[in-house]
Parts: structure tokens; C-alpha cells; sequence
């Protein structure tokens, strides 16, 4: 009975630790910048290349007074145009969260004047979660190693089998 009882504890801990590996985040757009025209050309490009997005996550558009943003096509994204799709516009202030459904692509730019040819757009790849063990062929490798779920699954599930079978009667 006491092995018993240790297998459905250890199985407790092992459900435990898969829901937190899949636990969505929240992003905070353009970190602690927030969504305003930036230093640069490239700190929103900087700051999304930096970020692994998966289905489930969520990006929050903290926008300031006369701030806006679209999510756009391709094409939209690298002539800085907004023909194709609506976008949210902000006259004093607010939040905006956009949930990341599917994976692929996604495109923001912002719609005010100039701000995107200023470098205020980004663009993003949403993964699916995965349950393998490496990338995908056509995917760069992280600069910084990122665990995946399918280790952490593998060394929950070897230690409890280790549990189950090595605790005493």
C-alpha cells in the first residue's frame, strides 16, 4: 500500500511540473520601453528576436497617448502599410493584449506617421508547443541552451518510475 501511495504521490508531482512547462506568458511589448517610438531602428526587432513565442502566449501593447498599432500582413510590414488589416488606436492611453492562437508569422506595426519607418514595428514566429527534444531543421539554435518540456517529462517520468521501484514496503 506504501508503494502505492508513493506512485500516486510522485504522479501528482510529475502532472504538477507538465502544467507549469506549459504555462503561457505574458509579454510586455518592448519590455520596460513600452510601445513608443524607439532609440533606434532595431530595438523592437532586437526585442522580439530575443523571445521564444508559443501558441498560448499573449503580447501587451501598453500604449501611450496618440499610439496605435496593426497586426498586418508581410508585405503591410515591410512598406510600413496598413491596407489590409484594421488596427487599434489609442488616444489616451491603454492596454491592448493580443493573444498568440496559432502558429506562423505575425506582423505589427504601429500606424501613426512615420512611427514605423522610424523602426516601430516587429515581427514574430509563434511555435507550437513542442514535445521533442531539439529544433526543426530550418530553426536557428538558441544562443542561450532553452529546455524543452520533452526533458523535463523525461527526467519527471524516470524519477518516479525510480521512486515507485526503490521505495521500500
Amino acid at each position: 500500500m506504501a508503494k502505492h501511495t508513493a506512485f500516486i504521490g510522485c504522479f501528482i508531482v510529475v502532472l504538477s511540473l507538465l502544467f507549469a512547462a506549459t504555462e503561457a506568458t505574458e509579454y510586455n511589448v518592448g519590455g520596460s520601453f513600452g510601445w513608443n517610438i524607439p532609440p533606434n531602428q532595431t530595438f523592437y526587432s532586437d526585442w522580439a528576436t530575443s523571445k521564444r513565442f508559443f501558441v498560448g502566449d499573449s503580447l501587451v501593447f501598453n500604449l501611450t497617448e496618440y499610439q496605435s498599432f496593426a497586426d498586418v500582413t508581410m508585405a503591410d510590414y515591410n512598406n510600413c502599410s496598413t491596407n489590409t488589416n484594421p488596427f487599434v488606436d489609442s488616444m489616451n492611453g491603454t492596454v491592448f493584449i493580443v493573444d498568440l492562437l496559432r502558429p506562423g508569422p505575425r506582423y505589427f506595426i504601429c500606424t501613426v506617421d512615420g512611427h514605423c519607418a522610424r523602426g516601430q514595428k516587429f515581427s514574430i514566429n509563434i511555435e507550437s508547443p513542442s514535445f521533442s527534444s531539439g529544433p526543426s531543421p530550418s530553426a536557428q539554435p538558441p544562443s542561450v541552451p532553452i529546455p524543452t518540456l520533452s526533458y523535463g517529462f523525461l527526467s519527471a517520468l524516470l524519477s518516479t518510475i525510480a521512486v515507485y521501484f526503490f521505495t521500500p514496503i
